[in-house]
């Protein structure tokens, strides 16, 4: 493929993906909601056409440089209407979500109120030092599929074992038409189906990790505030986190169920044995009793269903009442839930634990290479590692160490090879939209 050819179909695909399926005055709710499911699938296959046609190019010695400037406008231009398609969202169905833009971090505050942040010590060991004191009693959790990969459950984008690559022999139209309403009430049923089979949160199977039973040590002693999971395993309730320091952003296979095209409840015991004996009914689903033509699913937060109400009606307060925040295991990728942390007052610390930087993190080398040394970072502290490791090595710091089990010298972490080569503390930087140059981001409230 040449690049003037390349270059032609990248500006076809270009076309405003918000006209088809337009949203009037006189749509009702559900058409709004529809319709933006539409637009978005679209988007999403404009997207990955794009990605295709760049990679082409790219690969060609006469791949020009206006091709790439169309891509980033293209990128640039796709992350307006997407975060535009959730405001409709909002006002569509009545539920609010956090704004995406955030300020520069600390902007106004002077060196002494910074200071008393973290004392300008970023490190994981002052951060330990700090709750040890019971300087923190409104800790709000932010956690994603990077706490549960330990028990064996997939997480969604890590290349070759991530859930999405494994829908690949399904042969969908895109990776995520695995949890689209639409595809599930008007196309095809089964893949869901197959895969719930994998990830339904069999108690035998699958434990609560040291990172969930960290949580529930919190709420124990009396500093949870919050915990706010992207995770639909229900590992948190059966590590004991109390319903109502939780909020499941995008539902649980451990709910009650619901029909998908009408909405009645669902029997969730008969629903559990549907999915767990796929093979024996030839994945044919749950027939809900109410309508009689949709099928049963978990309350799990399909692409085209809104959030549960619970995080509308708690986030705002929630962000902005905590005196500590911390992120574990997530990309950081997945509007509403990637805005919440921009939510936090400017005089709260943060702690990012993650195999890897998300969003607008910024380690020492990047910041002498920017020239933004000298301090900028005054309450973000960033651990690179495996969850279980980093909050083992927290625990022991803490002083927890014999409540949640682990021994002062025993473990993969504080001071493996592993921990060491992965996890060591880094002065960030945070600011401004923390997904707003993350490539391939999809619009969804189930990942």
């Amino acid at each position: 493929m040449g690049s003037q050819t390349s270059a032609k179909d990248l500006s076809e695909v270009q076309q405003d993906p918000m006209k088809k399926g337009a949203i009037s005055e006189g749509d009702s709710a559900v058409d709004v909601s529809r319709k933006l499911s539409e637009t978005i699938a679209g988007l999403r296959r404009t997207s990955d056409q794009i990605s295709k046609t760049k990679s082409n190019v790219q690969s060609a010695i006469t791949a020009s440089q206006s091709l790439e400037n169309k891509w980033q406008k293209f990128q640039a231009d796709f992350d307006k209407i997407l975060n535009n398609a959730i405001g409709q969202i909002a006002k569509g169905m009545g539920v609010g979500v956090p704004d995406a833009a955030a300020a520069d971090e600390g902007e106004g505050m002077t060196t002494e109120k910074k200071f008393e942040v973290l004392g300008n010590d970023c490190s994981m060991k002052s951060l330990a030092r700090r709750l040890r004191g019971e300087k923190y009693k409104n800790v709000v959790i932010l956690m994603g599929a990077g706490c549960s990969v330990s028990t064996g459950i997939p997480d969604f984008r890590t290349k070759g074992t991530g859930l999405y690559s494994q829908v690949e022999k399904y042969n969908l139209p895109y990776a995520e038409a695995i949890f689209d309403l639409h595809y599930f009430n008007e196309v095809d049923k089964t893949p869901f189906h197959k895969i719930a089979k994998e990830m339904y949160p069999d108690p035998e199977k699958f434990k609560p990790t040291l990172t969930h039973k960290f949580i529930k040590l919190l709420q124990d002693k009396g500093m949870l505030l919050r915990c706010y999971t992207q995770n639909i395993d229900g590992l948190e309730r059966l590590a004991g986190v109390h319903e109502d320091k939780l909020v499941e952003a995008h539902g649980s296979f451990l709910g009650d169920g619901l029909c998908g095209l009408c909405k009645a409840p669902c029997d969730k015991d008969k629903l559990r044995d549907v999915l767990l004996n796929g093979e024996k009914n030839g994945y044919s689903g749950l027939k809900c009793e109410e309508c009689d033509k949709g099928f049963c699913k978990p309350p799990i937060v399909f692409f085209g269903e809104n959030l549960p109400a619970r995080f509308g009606q708690n986030y705002k307060a929630d962000m902005q009442g905590c005196d500590l925040c911390i992120v574990m295991g997530t990309s950081l990728k997945v509007a509403p839930f990637s805005n919440l942390v921009n939510l936090v007052p400017d005089d709260v610390p943060r702690m990012l634990v993650n195999r890897e930087l998300v969003g607008d993190f910024w380690d020492e080398e990047q910041e002498k290479e920017k020239g933004k040394g000298g301090g900028v970072n005054y309450r973000d502290v960033v651990e690179l590692g495996d969850c279980d490791d980093t909050i083992e090595a927290f625990c022991k710091l803490l002083g927890y160490h014999d409540e949640i089990g682990v021994g002062v010298g025993s473990g993969k972490s504080g001071g493996s090879g592993k921990q060491k080569a992965r996890g060591k503390s880094m002065k960030a930087k945070v600011s401004g939209l923390l997904n707003r140059k993350a490539s391939g981001r999809r619009v969804s409230l189930n990942i």
